[in-house]
């Protein structure tokens, strides 16, 4: 590493030194171009003196005269050749090489007032002009080397007047750096290196005094950073401790959140049932006592052959109304055994979207028909899940329950629109209502866990939250809400074929 004072030679040097390089260069090309212009001028001169001269030789055909005048003008110096030829173009003479001359030539018309006799190609030698430039250039070059030389002097005594101040302070911080309190050098003059030094002086002296009350505060840092070390490992354990009980209690709401779906999705099958196995008791009854009385009448022989059939004929219609009354119950206890099932555990299956989702809809059919809720299923056929049909008939449950709940706010009549498209390995699902809609700042908190807008009306908060978490945990998706006041609102789920593989 270079110190100061070799910094600031080496730096005048290489400064000075492009300044030679560049007024060498500068001075080659001004002197060149002033030679150039001189020649140019030179060359008009010699063409005005050749014309007056040779213009009559070649009005008179003097070939010799113009042969003799050509020699001379070249054996003299004047020109480094000569060439002659006459109005056709005919060359009369030629003296000296024009090929290879380093010459500047030039070519003119031979004038005898305004008729041209013939053209003249002539070269100026160059030499007096190199000549000249390369004396000029290393004139320059002795003088810059000169003044080179005499800065470089001047400039190493002034960087061992600076250097030297700037030593003291180098030292005077080692000192400082080693642990010397109020650490003093000397600040005589009044230049900017004296300054310098006063100001570090004054430095020594106010960092002495921090450092000492430095000193006296850390150790009473120290007495409050372990009081606060075991304040915060109290509070951290509180902390913990309030944590889990969270945790815990927010498992407890989650599954008591799940235990009252399913119970309301229990009363409303039991609702549902009602009806046809009403149907299916009243008509068992009645055949029951048909069958009795054509009995009794067959037993006493009474019995006609119109009657029997009259019997037998409303006896095939009882027993008709009995079998699709209990048809229609046992596909109701089906479709609630499937939902039960998928919803009370989280098996993996292969499934079909729309089976699992007609299932879904037939179970809240009876809990919607309250509230005058309608639910359109616009799912295609054929789309095979590889997933968990529990999780999923939990999400699009909440989804079609907050809607009835939150979306219709207590009005009948409101629609629910689920629909569905595989998007390559993927599929999109889309779950939208004709309600009252949200605000922005609504849809910035419904995942929020607790967040609800039904506080103290039987809102836990938990709904959205359950949906949001099993759509990005066993499902393996995402899910986002787009919605607008008094345009309704649509939940999009998009979620892969194949949910991803459970850590064990």
């Amino acid at each position: 590493m270079h110190t100061l004072r070799q910094q600031l030679v080496l730096t005048t040097a290489v400064v000075f030194s492009i300044a030679t390089l560049v007024i060498l260069v500068a001075a080659r090309w001004i002197v060149a171009g002033a030679m150039a212009q001189e020649t140019a001028r030179a060359g008009e001169r010699s063409a005005s003196l050749l014309s007056a001269s040779l213009a009559p030789m070649l009005a008179e055909s003097d070939l010799a005269s113009i042969e003799e005048l050509a020699q001379a003008l070249v054996q003299r110096g004047d020109f480094s050749y000569v060439q002659i030829s006459d109005a056709r173009g005919t060359k009369l003479a030629s003296v000296g090489p024009a090929q290879g001359s380093d010459a500047q030539g030039f070519v003119r018309d031979l004038r005898m007032g305004a008729r041209v006799y013939g053209q003249a190609s002539f070269g100026i030698a160059r030499t007096g002009e190199r000549q000249a430039a390369q004396q000029v250039q290393w004139q320059l070059l002795a003088l810059c080397l000169g003044t080179l030389l005499l800065a470089a002097a001047s400039q190493v005594l002034v960087a061992r007047l600076l250097t030297k101040r700037l030593e003291a302070l180098r030292e005077g911080a080692d000192r400082m750096a080693a642990g010397e309190p109020n650490v003093q050098i000397e600040a005589s003059g009044s230049n900017e290196l004296a300054q310098l030094a006063g100001a570090f002086n004054q430095m020594s002296s106010a960092l002495s005094e921090r450092f000492k009350a430095q000193q006296a505060a850390e150790l009473s840092l120290q007495q409050a950073n372990e009081a606060l070390e075991q304040r915060v490992a109290q509070r951290t354990e509180h902390l913990e401790q309030t944590l889990a009980r969270l945790c815990q209690t927010q498992d407890e709401l989650v599954e008591a959140q799940k235990l009252a779906s399913l119970g309301a999705l229990v009363a409303g099958i039991s609702h549902e049932l009602n009806t046809p196995i009403g149907n299916a008791v009243t008509a068992a009854s009645s055949l029951q006592s048909l069958m009795k009385d054509t009995a009794q009448l067959v037993q006493a022989q009474q019995v006609s052959r119109r009657g029997l059939s009259e019997a037998l004929h409303s006896g095939e219609q009882m027993a008709g109304l009995v079998l699709r009354a209990t048809q229609k119950a046992a596909g109701l206890i089906s479709s609630f055994k499937r939902v039960a099932v998928d919803d009370s555990s989280q098996h993996r299956r292969k499934f079909d979207l729309r089976e699992v989702l007609e299932d879904l809809v037939l179970s809240f059919g009876p809990g919607l028909k309250r509230s005058q809720t309608r639910v359109e299923l616009l799912v295609p056929h054929g789309i095979e899940l590889d997933s968990y049909p529990g999780p999923l008939d939990q999400v699009i449950g909440n989804l079609i329950q907050n809607a009835e709940r939150h979306a219709f706010n207590g009005q009948l009549g409101g629609l629910v629109q689920i629909s569905a498209q595989q998007l390559g390995e993927r599929v999109e699902l889309q779950v939208r209502d004709d309600g009252q809609g949200m605000t922005v700042e609504l849809q910035t908190r419904i995942f929020e866990p607790f967040f609800t807008t039904k506080l103290g009306q039987g809102g836990s908060g938990l709904g959205l939250s359950i949906v949001r978490n099993m759509v990005g945990g066993l499902l393996g998706g995402h899910i986002s809400v787009r919605s607008a006041p008094g345009q309704g609102c649509c939940f999009n789920i998009n979620i892969p074929l194949a949910a991803p593989a459970r850590p064990m």
